[in-house]
């Protein structure tokens, strides 16, 4: 039945694959204008390698957006509960919860997919310093294609707890607002997590955030693979866990005081 769910998804968003594909510009002119502000800010103090290292890490951020941004709103689902016709979901034979996640990350992975593959390409052949330059390795791609999809997942759950939220704010954007700009920037989607002060840092390696945005692209773009890079792999596992289960028991809850009025 989950199955079917992600499979309808998917054939929805494809009747609307040519609105994504002309999407791609606004990616490439965010990434450049965001390397470019970088750029002037860090040109005094920054060395070659370390520029290097913030490009890679706007274009790895810009190519899989749809995965670790929190703004990837599902208006049809916000609909479903804002109208009240969340009492039809609740009639069918599956776990509402389970239904919710497979309708959201099958929206993530469609996007991400058909978005990230022609801006990768794209990024690699641009003139320096704007082209996306890493060190791939197999050990490296295995351990990055592991990360991103946990990370998928956990930034999947997060956006959950937005849309319960509605029961009781009766609209996504207030908590999306409010939610959304927390988990971008603490994650480090708005300023990369290595310009963050080094005390900020150990309190971010402790939140969700870091997890689901940060530490697959600093995968990816470092140069080996040490022990900690394992670690956040098992953070990474944890949160997917509290975060379903403070989702199941909230969402629970709440269907218990569900009144829905019309006719």
């Amino acid at each position: 039945m989950y199955k079917s769910v992600f499979s309808y998804r998917i054939k929805q968003l494809w009747q609307y694959k040519f609105a994504l594909i002309s999407s791609l510009p606004l990616y490439l002119i965010r990434g450049f204008l965001t390397i470019s502000i970088l750029m002037a800010f860090n040109k005094l103090t920054s060395s070659s390698g370390q520029v290097r290292g913030l490009v890679n890490y706007v274009w790895i951020q810009t190519c899989f957006a749809p995965f670790v941004s929190a703004w990837v709103i599902d208006s049809d689902l916000n609909n479903v509960i804002k109208t009240g016709d969340i009492a039809y979901e609740y009639m069918k034979p599956v776990d509402l919860y389970w239904s919710w996640f497979m309708r959201l990350i099958s929206q993530r992975l469609f996007t991400g997919m058909v978005s990230s593959i022609p801006i990768l390409l794209l990024v690699s052949f641009f003139p320096k310093p704007y082209a996306l330059t890493v060190q791939i390795s197999d050990g490296k791609i295995i351990l990055f294609v592991v990360a991103i999809g946990l990370a998928l997942i956990l930034n999947t759950v997060l956006s959950l707890l937005v849309y319960i939220s509605i029961f009781h704010t009766f609209s996504i954007t207030g908590s999306l607002l409010i939610f959304g700009s927390i988990m971008e920037f603490l994650g480090g989607l708005v300023i990369p997590f290595s310009l963050f002060p080094e005390n900020m840092k150990n309190v971010l390696n402790l939140l969700p955030f870091k997890y689901g945005i940060a530490y697959p692209i600093q995968l990816f773009n470092g140069k080996t693979i040490s022990a900690e890079n394992l670690t956040g792999i098992i953070f990474q596992l944890f949160w997917i866990a509290v975060v379903i289960l403070l989702g199941r028991e909230w969402l629970k809850r709440d269907i218990k005081h569900i009144v829905v009025q019309g006719g």
